[in-house]
């Protein structure tokens, strides 16, 4: 009897010093000095022409329900869609993460930089998918150094399957799965058919406006909505931009002083006023009908579309990033230079000027307070626009190619400058002295 005493009590002591010891022995391998995934590629011009022939051969307007689709991502495709979903998510921004086709499985990798700590920098992660009769198939996971056979991990999803069935987020997500089929990987890419579910698309529409736009958002987007008819009904036809800008601010002002966050609800008006100039009913991403403001044509310079390219940058910029509203603006010109209305410095001017709005907008609060009290004493747009006087216009390609051969050439990057110049000489975008 006292040997069995002995003995359970050695086994307790082991155990216990198992957890001590092991825990941070798995820490230690899980955690590592250098990442293994690097800063995100950047999004380019052709990276929109691609997702938008994506887009349009998943257009719900062109599929009946039950019909499919046989789709190709590149890596680049499924990388740029990876990046854009994390930063975007909450608490997700500072992840980077790669996909690698390799034939017959998919290699997905993650980095997450961690707080300074005696083990490692970086927690780095990997995952390893076969295509199965069922789906996706889990064969290998590793966490820094420390790899987890692929059937122990699945085990661990099986057991969790069970907590997980009651919940509507993973009955949809299984209904995701079973809409794919067919699931190929080559060298560099995959190819996927997709079958359109009608019923399922429209919870995942409702679902996706509730991840988009918290409560919070929508709140704020139906104040400003308000703003907007009420101003849009005082403001004359064709009247310069800036007398929708102050009574939109000023509201921001107002909700900020009431302990609003300046941010969040200088972001408000840059998405509010882009949806109107671009002739987009707000109940499509609200999920309620309202009424429509006025259509009372807002212009800068003269001019409607100078507007609408700058407010409809200022909201890129302050739902996304400076970089993709600048590249959205050069791809639009890039399309109009094709048979459209011609590559346009003039609209490129408005997109920077936009942008440039709406990064002292939403940099910080207190660059965010200065803007709403900044736009209450805006009496002139050209604080805001600066003059397209000379700036080419009209350019079909052919008469691009000639006069500046492509858009990082000697020649491009001039013009380039001197928009920048321009902008420098406004008195919102003037820097320091």
């Amino acid at each position: 009897m006292r040997f069995l005493f002995r003995f359970f009590k050695f086994l307790f002591y082991a155990l216990l010093l198992s957890i001590v010891v092991g825990l941070p022995a798995l820490l230690w391998l899980m955690v590592e000095d250098t990442p293994r995934v690097s800063a995100s590629d950047q999004l380019a011009v052709e990276d929109i022409e691609r997702a938008k022939r994506l887009l349009r051969d998943l257009d719900p307007r062109q599929l009946k329900d039950g019909e499919t689709r046989r789709l190709t991502l590149t890596e680049r495709d499924a990388n740029l869609l990876v990046d854009q979903t994390l930063s975007r998510w909450p608490g997700a921004a500072q992840v980077e993460a790669r996909t690698r086709f390799i034939p017959d499985h998919a290699e997905i990798q993650a980095t997450l930089p961690l707080p300074n700590n005696p083990l490692g920098r970086y927690l780095n992660a990997s995952v390893q998918l076969t295509p199965g009769e069922s789906g996706p198939l889990l064969t290998k996971v590793q966490i820094g150094r420390l790899s987890i056979p692929g059937n122990l991990f699945r085990w661990v999803i099986d057991q969790a399957s069970g907590y997980l069935q009651g919940r509507p987020q993973y009955q949809e997500l299984k209904q995701v799965w079973a809409t794919l089929s067919d699931i190929q990987i080559e060298n560099g890419a995959i190819a996927i058919t997709v079958r359109y579910d009608q019923a399922l698309a429209r919870r995942l529409e409702a679902r996706g406006r509730d991840w988009v736009l918290p409560k919070t958002d929508r709140i704020r987007l139906d104040v400003y909505h308000d703003v907007l008819v009420t101003a849009t009904r005082m403001v004359p036809k064709n009247s310069s931009l800036i007398f929708l800008l102050k009574p939109l601010f000023a509201r921001a002002a107002e909700r900020t002083a009431l302990d609003g966050d300046p941010v969040e609800e200088n972001r408000a008006v840059l998405v509010t006023l882009a949806l109107y100039l671009s002739g987009k009913d707000p109940s499509r991403l609200l999920g309620e009908k309202y009424h429509a403001p006025t259509s009372i044509h807002p212009t800068l310079a003269g001019r409607r579309d100078l507007a609408q390219h700058f407010a409809i940058s200022a909201a890129l910029t302050g739902v996304a990033d400076s970089h993709i509203a600048n590249v959205i603006g050069i791809f639009k010109e890039v399309q109009d230079s094709q048979g459209g209305s011609g590559f346009s410095f003039a609209d490129l001017t408005a997109d920077r000027a936009g942008v440039r709005f709406a990064e002292q907008a939403i940099a910080s609060a207190t660059s965010a307070r200065d803007v709403q009290r900044r736009v209450a004493s805006l009496d002139v747009e050209s604080a805001i626009m600066p003059s397209i006087t000379a700036l080419p216009e009209g350019l079909q390609d052919p008469e691009f190619r000639r006069r500046f051969e492509r858009r990082d050439s000697a020649a491009y990057n001039v013009i380039k400058d001197e928009i920048e110049r321009r902008l420098n000489q406004c008195d919102f975008y003037r820097p320091a002295s």
